[in-house]
């Protein structure tokens, strides 16, 4: 039997053209893609940036405290002796020398290094220079702003001058307020002369950036309490003030004494709202620049820490609870002293949690993160980022926050008002919130 050679017809090119950047285009077989963005647009800007590890931000937790107080919400334990202590530290260094020979992080500068808790301040000279001496060994190091958060009365001038012998450039201070009644009721040790003591401290052996908080909102707070801690701190000339609105977690005594026990009274919401109103009244006054949402500054000092996470710089988290970013891994410790102790034991990284971070959510985190929070944040960050405006990507809602009075009209930046400020985080809730409906509308969607 003969075998039919079968002939194909070849196609008709016009009747197959399709559009390709708005033009009707015939098809071809002359291409074959390796690679996009097509190397016509490629050169030589971004080469340094290639040579160069990309810098990382590290996170230290310190869970220990003298006493517990009503309103934290934190992961923390009552120090009990100096080798409970001892015992943290010891774990504390193993995971730094695990993580960073595991993550190869000895050739990417440490930019900015955060020691919170809890409090840190607990720390003899010889456990806080052992942590510092193991980072060093384990990390590569600049000039990184480096923040550790002390309690007023429990530090020294020695403890301090150990601080800045290690490299230490900025202390954050937890006073949350200066009204010995208020200090009280949230069942803190110290009093408002010895926060005041404390800061003259640390101003007096220079050396440091000095952040004081204040929470807004505290059982016992009322108006003139509250100025009363606004203008103390204002009148210690401290570099920065952050202001925090005080929250009712349910895992506090807080929560037990005021909402479940009615023992304590606590602000409700609208007296916290005249609170922050007034706290903004004076803070303007007195020649503070808003730095953010909710941190006030002078003389142009900033958080390099703050600003490096919301930015999304990998940040390296140690101890238990801490909270991290690896690449688009976001992570979290074991938030038990004993498990975390045990994986360490292990050789095993003591990590709880992971959340892996698509594009959409870097799109929604940095609109929620930075735009929301920093008095203002720049159009062409978030283009050279993402390669779009999100003034056209939710111009609605963008339009609506301006009518309302939460942004400026500046297109070139997404700008706070005093209101905006004000209400920062619920801005940045309704732009999250606009971004996750357009991004949301194709079948992939979100799962949360």
């Amino acid at each position: 039997m003969e075998e039919t050679l079968q002939t194909s017809t070849q196609p008709d090119l016009r009747k197959i053209q399709l559009q390709i950047d708005g033009a009707d285009v015939l098809p071809t077989r002359e291409e074959f893609y390796t690679n996009y963005p097509f190397y016509k647009y490629w050169g030589s800007q971004h080469n340094q940036q290639l040579l160069t590890p990309a810098g990382i931000s590290i996170y230290i937790h310190i869970p220990f405290c003298i006493q517990i107080c009503d309103y934290c919400f934190y992961m923390k334990d009552l120090i009990k002796s100096k080798d409970q202590v001892n015992e943290y530290v010891d774990y504390l260094c193993k995971e730094i020398q695990l993580v960073s020979e595991t993550f190869g992080l000895q050739r990417r500068e440490v930019h900015s290094i955060y020691i919170g808790g809890g409090t840190p301040s607990v720390l003899t000279e010889a456990q806080f220079k052992r942590i510092v001496d193991t980072i060093h060994k384990y990390h590569k190091f600049g000039t990184p702003e480096f923040s550790f958060e002390a309690e007023p009365g429990t530090f020294s001038k020695a403890k301090l001058q150990s601080y800045k012998d290690s490299g230490v450039n900025r202390i954050s201070m937890g006073v949350q307020s200066f009204n010995d009644e208020v200090i009280k009721l949230s069942s803190r040790k110290h009093n408002g002369a010895q926060a005041i003591n404390s800061i003259r401290m640390v101003t007096e052996m220079g050396g440091f950036q000095l952040n004081i908080d204040l929470l807004s909102g505290l059982a016992g707070d009322k108006m003139n309490t509250w100025e009363e801690s606004v203008h103390t701190a204002l009148a210690q000339g401290v570099d920065m003030l952050t202001i925090y609105k005080m929250k009712t977690y349910a895992n506090t005594n807080f929560f037990l004494k005021g909402v479940h026990n009615n023992e304590i009274t606590l602000p409700d919401n609208e007296e916290e709202i005249g609170f922050m109103q007034r706290a903004l009244e004076i803070i303007d006054s007195a020649g503070y620049q808003r730095w953010s949402n909710f941190a006030f500054t002078r003389e142009g000092c900033i958080n390099v820490y703050a600003e490096n996470t919301w930015r999304g710089q990998d940040l390296i988290a140690y101890g238990a609870s801490s909270f991290g970013k690896i690449g688009n891994i976001n992570y979290q410790n074991i938030n038990n002293t004993a498990l975390y102790f045990d994986k360490l034991k292990q050789d095993q990284l003591p990590v709880f949690r992971t959340y892996n971070t698509t594009s959409k959510d870097a799109i929604i985190r940095e609109l929620l993160l930075c735009a929301a929070r920093l008095s203002s944040y720049r159009k062409a960050e978030f283009m050279q980022k993402f390669g779009f405006d999100y003034f056209q990507l939710i111009p609605d809602t963008i339009h609506q926050l301006e009518q309302k009075g939460y942004i400026t009209g500046n297109r070139e930046e997404l700008e706070l008002t005093r209101q905006g400020v004000l209400f920062g985080d619920f801005v940045g809730k309704v732009l999250a919130s606009a971004v996750k409906d357009v991004l949301g509308k194709d079948k992939i969607g979100f799962t949360y």
